[in-house]
């Protein structure tokens, strides 16, 4: 009986309902940090990388809430992160909306709903442009979600998008 508990127990306990990536960790790597950096304050994650040729991208696969997402982080040669983002990990709509509404509801909480709103044909973007934090877009097309933080560029919406 205590080995069925203990069975049971550690089954629980190494679900993937543990093993869930900080929104707040996540938004506290600042760009321009060194992939020794980000790799320290996602300790214990398993690592994955891809040489894009200027740049390289590393990332993991982790939960959000219900969510499942890939964490991504993009490091130029000189060792500087210049983009990280979030994005569902199973492409599937009902999983995509429920990870932007989350994501939505938490942005809105942590920046306000000062931001710029675009939607084109079936893709929807939300844009923060928030001092140290860069440009912080947000975008569904149904099956995807994408929460992406880089240094502030200029992106071209109408004024009257502001907001909701």
């Amino acid at each position: 009986m205590k080995k069925l508990i203990s069975g049971i127990l550690i089954c629980f306990l190494s679900s993937p309902l543990f093993a869930q990536i900080s929104l707040d960790k996540f938004m506290s790597i600042e760009l321009g940090s060194s992939i020794s950096t980000v790799k320290q304050i996602f300790l214990g994650e398993k690592w994955e990388e891809r040489n894009l040729g200027t740049e390289n991208l590393y990332f993991f696969s982790s939960y959000l809430g219900p969510s499942a997402v890939t964490a991504s982080f993009l490091i130029t040669k000189a060792n500087k992160l210049s983009m990280k983002s979030i994005s569902n990990g199973v492409i599937k709509k009902d999983s995509a909306l429920e990870l932007f509404n989350n994501l939505k509801e938490t942005l809105i909480k942590k920046f306000g709903e000062k931001f710029e709103r675009k939607n084109t044909r079936e893709k929807i973007f939300l844009v923060w442009k928030i001092g140290k934090y860069g440009t912080i877009t947000l975008s569904n097309d149904n099956e995807k979600t994408i929460l992406v933080c880089l240094e502030s560029i200029g992106i071209p919406f109408n004024k009257d998008n502001n907001g909701r």
